[in-house]
């Protein structure tokens, strides 16, 4: 809602050398939709005003100082003038703040006027002042009250309206309701804690498979082990070698379903090849949802595809042995798949 902010921007400066620039400071701020305050709100010279006006610095955004040919009226304990202490006190606060200084030649000239009867030591400290002051970034220079107004305007349009972190106003109508506000916060909250506790899931291989962990799912395909020497016509010796070589790699002595089930993550995803696996091994793989049969038009099947719990712990298992290079280099190929024999009926 940065666009509906209003700023409140404190006008410092000398006051009588100074009307029509502190008027016309203050229609800038009034013309870019922020709130002007400052010293004509007080009169000068009173400690108890002075700390009146401290507390209206800091409940301003911006401090704004325009700087010209007088240094001002002195508090008595500092030495200082008033004008010099609030810029001294917005600093000391970090206010973000800016200053419009009256152009150097124009000073000189003013300052060497026989007639303008300055006093030595406030010319001194006038120049101190108007050293440090312009010695920072935002500072720009002013000929006539109108050069004023351009200044402050290029300013608060500029730089200020977009800095987030000045708070400044907005309207009651505009205001965030606070309740609303803290619902949604704790809704957040919720959401995050969610989103990490889920995050924290995953990156535990704790994915849910039709009521199975990851885990289980793994523990299960695991424990059906494969028995070379009961299958008739025999698995060929390659694809024994690549399953008993997985099985190594998984850190098993046995080789299982699972071994089987890695060892053909390569061939998964194309829907005109046949899975040639014996019947026994594929009735009791069927049960965890793993693979589906793609049927043709007359409704028989044609070929075995993995299902969506398939393709989901198949992912999974790619992300659990990724770091694994023993076990990622061990695949069968097509021509390894259809070494292994089909038994008839299955498709």
């Amino acid at each position: 809602m940065i666009e509906k902010r209003k700023l409140q921007v404190f006008v410092s400066s000398t006051y009588i050398d100074l009307k029509e620039e502190r008027q016309a400071a203050v229609q800038a701020i009034l013309t870019a939709g922020h709130i002007p305050a400052g010293m004509e709100l007080f009169s000068a010279g009173d400690q108890s005003q002075m700390d009146v006006i401290k507390r209206w610095i800091d409940d301003s955004d911006v401090f704004l100082l325009i700087l010209g040919r007088r240094y001002g009226s002195i508090e008595p304990s500092s030495n200082k003038s008033y004008t010099h202490l609030e810029y001294e006190y917005a600093l000391k606060q970090n206010k973000a703040h800016f200053v419009i200084a009256i152009e150097q030649a124009l000073f000189d000239q003013e300052i060497k006027n026989p007639e303008a009867k300055l006093n030595f030591e406030d010319l001194l400290s006038l120049q101190r002042f108007r050293s440090d002051a312009c010695s920072g970034k935002n500072v720009a220079f002013w000929k006539n009250p109108g050069e004023v107004r351009e200044k402050i305007k290029d300013s608060l349009f500029g730089d200020f309206s977009r800095r987030e972190e000045l708070t400044g106003w907005i309207r009651g109508d505009q205001a965030v309701n606070t309740e609303e506000l803290a619902r949604l916060a704790k809704e957040n909250s919720e959401l995050r804690k969610q989103v990490k506790d889920l995050s924290s899931k995953l990156a535990n291989n704790q994915a849910i498979f039709d009521g199975l962990t990851y885990k289980d799912m793994y523990q299960n395909l695991n424990e059906l082990k494969l028995d070379f020497d009961s299958y008739n016509p025999p698995i060929e010796k390659k694809p024994q070698k690549i399953l008993q070589e997985i099985s190594t790699a998984f850190g098993d002595s046995e080789v299982s379903f699972l071994h089987c089930f890695w060892s053909m993550r390569n061939l998964f995803g194309r829907p005109n090849l046949s899975w040639y696996l014996y019947q026994s091994i594929l009735e009791d793989i069927l049960k965890f949802g793993l693979f589906e049969f793609e049927k043709n038009n007359e409704g028989n099947r044609t070929y075995i595809k993995l299902s969506e719990c398939g393709r989901n712990f198949l992912n999974c298992l790619i992300k659990d042995k990724k770091n694994n290079l023993d076990a990622n280099k061990f695949a069968l190929s097509k021509e390894d798949s259809i070494q292994i024999p089909i038994i008839s009926g299955i498709l």
